[in-house]
């Protein structure tokens, strides 16, 4: 069964979405990908601080990601460190993925 995302809760932006599911923004989503979405977005919510600096934010969506998709356990496993910090510093040194990571940051840190 597929499902829509429901127009009440946070919709990502045209630039975003493509980026974490490969899909233009009127596709329709799996549940699946839809549960994925949402683990995702409570752990950001719980997680980011406005305190963070922007690195530590941005290493904090990119556990959450891989968390959201592959499981808490990957995120935990000893070689984790080395290739969260790579991604880390790839969105860091893109500005069009490090706009989209402040945007993100902007949504769901809290105080």
């Amino acid at each position: 069964m597929k499902t829509q995302i429901n127009k009440k809760t946070w919709t990502p932006t045209k630039e975003f979405l493509p980026l974490i599911l490969g899909k233009e923004l009127g596709e329709e989503l799996e549940e699946k990908e839809i549960a994925k979405l949402e683990l995702f977005e409570r752990g950001l919510a719980n997680e980011l601080n406005k305190n963070d600096t922007i690195e530590q934010a941005i290493a904090k969506i990119v556990k959450m990601a891989l968390a959201a998709e592959f499981g808490a356990s990957l995120v935990a496993s000893r070689g984790a460190k080395g290739m969260i910090e790579t991604i880390t510093r790839g969105i860091m040194g893109d500005s069009q993925l490090r706009k989209q990571a402040l945007i993100i940051v902007d949504r769901f840190a809290h105080a």
